[in-house]
C-alpha cells in the first residue's frame, strides 16, 4: 500500500513539457477513480441505510435523485481534469515551479472529493445515531 501511495503522489519527472504533465495526471486517473469510487460506495451505503431507517422518507420518495448518482462520476472526472488544466499553465508561467505542485493538487483534489462525498453520509449517519441514542425522535 505504501508503494502505491508513493507512486500516486510521486513528483513529476521532467514536468517541463505540458505533455509530460498531462501524462502524469492521466496515469493516475484510473487509480483515483477506484479510490473515490470505493469510498463513494461506502458513503452511499451509510447514507441510504441512515435515511431509510430514520423514518423521514415517505413512501414513494427517493432518497436521492438517481440522475445525480449517474452524473457524479462525470463531475468528479471533470474536476480531476482541472488538475492538469491548472498545472500546465502554472508551469508555463512559472517554469521553476516545484515538482511537488502536481502531487499537492492531487492530494487536495482527493481530500476535497472525499470531504464532499462524506457530507450526506455524515449528516444522515449522525442524525440516525442521535435518533438511536434517544436525543432526537
Amino acid at each position: 500500500m505504501r508503494g502505491f501511495a508513493n507512486w500516486l503522489f510521486a513528483d513529476s519527472r521532467n514536468p517541463d513539457s505540458p505533455w509530460r504533465v498531462i501524462l502524469w495526471w492521466e496515469l493516475r486517473r484510473i487509480p483515483f477513480n477506484i479510490i473515490i469510487g470505493i469510498y463513494g460506495v461506502l458513503c452511499l451505503v451509510i447514507f441510504f441505510f441512515s435515511i431509510l431507517t430514520s423514518g423521514h422518507l415517505k413512501p414513494g420518495e427517493d432518497a436521492v435523485e438517481p440522475m445525480a448518482i449517474m452524473a457524479a462520476p462525470f463531475g468528479i472526472n471533470f474536476l480531476y481534469t482541472l488538475g492538469w488544466l491548472v498545472e500546465v499553465p502554472a508551469r508555463i508561467f512559472k517554469p521553476d515551479l516545484s515538482p511537488r505542485f502536481g502531487p499537492l493538487l492531487l492530494k487536495l483534489g482527493i481530500g476535497l472529493g472525499m470531504f464532499l462525498i462524506t457530507l450526506p453520509a455524515a449528516c444522515w449517519g449522525g442524525y440516525r445515531l442521535l435518533q438511536l441514542a434517544g436525543v432526537l425522535s
